[in-house]
Order: C-alpha cells, then sequence, then structure tokens
C-alpha cells in the first residue's frame, strides 16, 4: 500500500439531535462531510479517508475518527508478532494486494536465499530468484493454493498461500507458507526412528510381564531342587506328557504350573482336576463330558468335559494314582489317540492338550498289585520328575521360610522376622507335611506372635503341637488297615460288586466295634 500522508492524530466529534455539539480540530467542513454518510444503526463506516467508530451514549452519540492511512503496511505487525513469526520453523511471507512482499521471517530468507522485503513477485520470477510466484496465483485465484517451488539453493519446497481479506470483502494481503520438505523427510525419519523404539520398549515390556506372569512359588537354593528345577524348564519347551512324582505337599502343582508358564502352551488355560476330591460317579462326565439324555439330571445340550474345555493348554492330573481302573483305560486311550467320547456319544472329539500327572502313591508298586494300568503308567511316565522331600533340601527350608514371610506381610500387613535359634529349629525338622506344613506353620506363628521377632519357643511349641495332631491322624488308619487285614474276604459270595459292598460293610462294622472298645 503506497503511503501518501502520515497521519497520526485521532479525531472525534459528539453529535446531540443531529447537531454537531463539539469537535476536536478537524475542519467543520469535513465533520459535515463524514457526518452526512452516517446511516442510523451502523457502528463502524469510512468516509473522506477516516475509518469512524460511532459510539452511542444516553443523550448523543460520539464519533470517533481514525486516518484510513494511519499506519504503513509494515505497521500491521507489532513487535511480538514480529518475534512470534521469526520462531516459526516454516519460511513465513506476507505480501499486500499489488504483489509487494511486506514481511519475510528469518527462516524464509535462510530458505529462499534473498531478502525479498519491499520487492515485488514478479520482479523475483523476472530475475530467476524464483521458479513460480504463489503470491501471483493466489492474488489470481483468491482461493488457498499450495504448490511445490524451488529457489536459488535448488531445494523443493512445499508452499501454501492463503488470502486475507478485509471488512469489506476485498482481498488486502497474501500469506505464504514455505516448508522444507527436506526436513519434513528428516522429521519423518526421526518419527519412524521413535515408532521401532517405542516398539522395543513395548516388547520389553511385554517380556517383563510375561517374566512376572511366569513367577510361581518354586525355592531351588539346595543343589538337588536347583536339578529338579533345571529338569522341568527342559520339559517345558517339549510336549511330552510327564509324571511328577513326591510326597504330599512339596509342590507338584507348582511344578506344573511352572512346565505349562514355560511352554509353547503358556497363552492357553491350564485345567487342573483332582482325581481324589471328585467322586468315581462324576469323574468320568468331569473328565470327557456327555450328550444331552446320557443321564438323569444330564445338562440340556450336554457339556464339554474337562479335557476339551483345556484343548490347546494343558490339562493337571493330580493325585492319578486315586483314578479307577475304568477310567485308566479312557484315558489311557485320550494320550494314544489324542481324541475324547463323551458320555452316551459315539462320535470322538479331537483334542489337543499335554498331559502332566502328578502322585504320592509309587504307581509302580501299584502296578504290580493290579491297582493302576500298566500302559498307562508307561504312557504317563515318559519324562518323570521326582521332587524331593523337605528333608532331603534343607539348604531351602530358610529360603522358603522367609519367603512365606514375605506373603505374610503383602497379605496382612505384619512384618516378622526371625532369630538365629529359631532357624535353626526349622532347618533341622524332619517336615513330615513338606513345603505345606512349613507353610502353615510360619503363618500360624506370624499371626500369634504378639511381637516383631520370632524367637525358637514360638516354633517348638507350634511344632510340638503339629506332632500331636499327626499321630492322632496316623493312629486311626492303621488300626483301620488292620482290622481290614484280619477279615476273611473268602466268606463273601456273589458278584465281584456284592463282595465289595459286603467287605466295606463288615470293614466299617468292625472298625465302629473297634471305636467303642478303645473308648470304654
Amino acid at each position: 500500500m503506497a503511503v501518501q500522508k502520515m497521519q497520526k492524530t485521532e479525531h472525534f466529534f459528539y453529535v446531540q439531535d443531529n447537531q454537531i455539539k463539539f469537535s476536536s480540530n478537524l475542519p467543520m467542513e469535513k465533520i459535515e462531510k463524514i457526518f452526512v454518510h452516517y446511516e442510523k444503526g451502523k457502528q463502524f463506516y469510512t468516509a473522506e479517508d477516516f475509518h469512524v467508530h460511532v459510539l452511542p451514549s444516553q443523550n448523543g452519540m460520539l464519533f470517533c475518527l481514525m486516518p484510513i492511512q494511519q499506519y504503513t503496511d509494515l505497521d500491521i505487525l507489532n513487535p511480538l508478532s514480529i518475534k512470534l513469526l521469526n520462531s516459526i520453523s516454516d519460511g513465513i511471507t506476507i505480501s499486500d494486494k499489488h504483489g509487494k512482499i511486506i514481511f519475510q521471517n528469518d527462516i524464509d530468507i535462510e530458505i529462499v536465499g534473498i531478502n525479498c522485503v519491499n520487492r515485488y513477485a514478479k520482479d523475483l520470477i523476472a530475475e530467476g530468484a524464483m521458479s513460480d510466484s504463489l503470491t501471483l496465483k493466489v492474488l489470481k485465484s483468491k482461493e488457498d493454493v499450495t504448490i511445490f517451488q524451488s529457489f536459488l539453493n535448488n531445494k523443493c519446497f512445499l508452499v501454501t498461500g492463503k488470502p486475507i481479506f478485509d471488512e469489506a470483502g476485498e482481498l488486502q494481503y497474501v500469506l505464504i507458507i514455505t516448508r522444507d520438505m527436506s526436513r519434513l523427510k528428516s522429521l519423518e525419519e526421526e518419527v519412524k526412528k521413535l515408532e521401532i523404539q517405542n516398539e522395543k520398549f513395548k516388547q520389553k515390556i511385554r517380556e517383563l510381564n510375561e517374566l512376572e506372569r511366569k513367577k510361581v512359588n518354586i525355592i531351588a537354593t539346595s543343589p538337588v531342587m536347583q536339578n529338579v528345577l533345571k529338569r522341568m524348564l527342559r520339559v517345558a519347551e517339549v510336549d511330552s506328557t510327564v509324571l511328577i512324582e513326591g510326597e504330599s505337599g512339596v509342590g507338584k502343582e507348582e511344578a506344573a504350573k511352572l512346565i505349562h508358564l514355560n511352554s509353547r502352551r503358556s497363552t492357553k488355560q491350564m485345567v487342573t482336576i483332582n482325581c481324589s476330591a471328585i467322586p468315581e460317579s462324576l469323574l468320568e462326565s468331569e473328565l470327557f463330558g456327555y450328550e444331552a439324555g446320557a443321564f438323569t439330571g444330564a445338562i440340556k445340550g450336554g457339556k464339554a468335559g474337562l479335557f476339551e474345555t483345556a484343548s490347546g493348554g494343558t490339562i493337571f492330573l493330580d493325585e492319578i494314582g486315586e483314578m479307577p481302573l475304568q477310567l485308566q483305560a479312557k484315558l489311557l486311550r485320550v494320550l494314544q489317540e489324542s481324541e475324547v467320547q463323551r458320555i452316551g456319544s459315539a462320535k470322538p472329539i479331537p483334542i489337543d492338550v499335554r498331559i502332566i500327572a502328578a502322585t504320592n502313591r509309587n504307581l509302580a508298586e501299584m502296578v504290580q498289585q493290579g491297582m493302576f494300568r500298566e500302559d498307562l503308567y508307561y504312557r504317563l511316565n515318559i519324562i518323570p520328575i521326582d521332587i524331593p522331600p523337605l528333608r532331603e533340601r534343607r539348604e531351602d527350608i530358610v529360603s522358603l521360610a522367609y519367603h512365606f514371610l514375605t506373603q505374610i506381610e503383602q497379605k496382612y500387613d505384619i512384618h516378622r522376622t526371625f532369630d538365629k535359634e529359631a532357624l535353626k529349629v526349622l532347618e533341622e525338622y524332619d517336615w513330615p507335611g513338606n513345603i505345606r506344613q512349613l507353610k502353615n506353620i510360619i503363618e500360624r506363628v506370624s499371626l500369634l506372635a504378639n511381637q516383631p521377632e520370632i524367637n525358637v519357643s514360638m516354633i517348638r511349641e507350634e511344632l510340638k503341637e503339629a506332632s500331636k495332631k499327626s499321630s492322632k491322624t496316623k493312629k486311626q488308619p492303621k488300626e483301620s488297615i488292620d482290622l481290614a487285614k484280619n477279615i476273611d474276604i473268602s466268606q463273601y459270595n456273589g458278584t465281584l460288586k456284592e463282595q465289595v459292598a459286603a467287605f466295606e460293610k463288615e470293614v466299617i462294622k468292625n472298625n465302629h466295634e473297634f471305636s467303642f472298645t478303645t473308648l470304654a
């Protein structure tokens, strides 16, 4: 915009009842001409080279006048605006409606290679400073335009032009934004690097979560237990059937969990079945499922067995030595054929399960006694794992004791510790109930103690009580077995089922009579 005259003074006049009451030092003739252009209700208008702002009051109207040519083109940008535009990473230029560049930020000067302020776009093209002028395109189209453009440094830039209109809708300025495509490419590469790094972090988090998920309560301080743990982890890598043997309470189920969670089936579930806890009449239907109407009380539509439910994962058969002979035959078929057959159905269902079995009984002896199928025993015993009792790995006792203290602290929010003598007693005790008994003793002493430190007397007292209860529970089964041995089974006739029923009746009768004799 050309500057004909610089005026830095604002003027005003006051009108009441269509009469000019007072005014600034502007000639009255000029004021009257300005007032003539006023239309009722207008707040802004232009007249006689002035922008007029009308402010109505209770008794009249105040007319504020500002010369249209009060500012040069650069006066549209205050110092703060210039600082902000120079802080932007893109090139910024502003041109007037004639194509004259009135502002160019520092980045744009660096990109273009020359200072273009106060120069016309058409002249820059003629001089070869740029291949094309987006400013001229925007002035012509009066719309947003985006092009690729080259400058003196032979770099390619993405240039976007935007028209800026005044209150009357006339194009007043053109804003040009220039982006260095090489910089965008660099930023894109940085983003890709960050994405790769982010994916690595995610993978690391997944691995840490997986390690956390695979944690199980297995303490292996002793050399013998460390060897067992190594064997478990090696076995986890293959899909073979595993037979875990060991006394009650040594942690056979925890061993099965460790194998499952470190196997390729870890994302699937592990189904645990205690063969001694489910009645024989229900065990078959629980394991293999049934069809609708297979028996009275069957669910409409039938029910999938636990082998079907565990398909893709692992099935843990705890106390496998308690499984009835009839079901042992069906289990053998599952191992051989990898399929199950529901009760009431003749259609086999293919399954994909890994079987881990566990027992505290001597299956080899049971095979010799005819109480366990020999073929099933060899099918289960492909990879045997024998977990030693706690008395054979005393180095683990202290570690386990502190491990249980940590669990108790987390569960009950109480802090306990041991004195040296207490730990010595724990190490010397034989632990017939193994880890389960140790855990129960530690928890009981921790909860009953009225002081932070667990001393030797507390441990001895609890072990003494445990020994008393153990002797009571062991006495009755031995006496019952002795009574059963004294019964002459040759006296029973009938089918095998009838003979077994009569035998059980006789055992119960004799045991009942023995109890009364003992009380007397």
